[in-house]
């Protein structure tokens, strides 16, 4: 196997790691959750000390940069720290405008939810490709930093994702 298809197949499985971890966190961890969007009412989610109702609109500049079938990527992370979401939901763009709820019914690894951090940002990003990572093309909208216990949000998509940079794991080859 040549260097360049060995960093190739690395690349994909770090891809697939991340894609896994957020497919695990879309689906419900309890009867009550429902992660996907729905346009008319807000998911009926088991309600947790820290909650907030996030609505997402795309800007009308940028429609005709998205698909109806794009995937969009709800979440919050903590403004400082890791950049792990702490809650994350899948919708696409055809649910635009949406409402939904971030909990800690939605957090990707224990002790790591938005009651964890004193100060989340949400961001609403269309990946192009299907992919939760970053990348040129990307439609994305981001609200300011938002102090824990923030009960509403809302989020624009108005910005055009570009300079991101795919990052392959450095290797030792002996």
């Amino acid at each position: 196997m040549t260097l360049s298809r060995l960093q190739s197949a690395v690349q994909c499985l770090g891809m697939l790691a991340v894609m896994v971890a957020i497919t695990v966190a879309a689906y419900p961890h309890n009867a009550e959750a429902a992660p996907t969007a729905d346009k008319a009412t807000v998911p009926a989610m088991k309600k947790s000390a820290s909650s907030m109702k996030v609505t997402v609109s795309l800007s009308p500049t940028l429609a005709k940069q998205a698909a109806p079938d794009d995937i969009v990527f709800i979440f919050a992370r903590a403004t400082q720290g890791p950049r792990m979401p702490l809650a994350i939901v899948r919708a696409q763009v055809k649910d635009l405008p949406t409402t939904v709820v971030l909990d800690d019914t939605q957090a990707m690894s224990p002790g790591m939810n938005l009651s964890s951090v004193p100060e989340v940002v949400v961001v609403a990003r269309i990946s192009k490709s299907g992919d939760a990572k970053a990348q040129n093309g990307d439609l994305e909208g981001t609200s300011a930093p938002l102090k824990s216990g923030t009960k509403a949000v809302t989020i624009n998509i108005a910005n055009v994702l570009a300079g991101q940079k795919t990052q392959v794991a450095p290797h030792v080859f002996r």
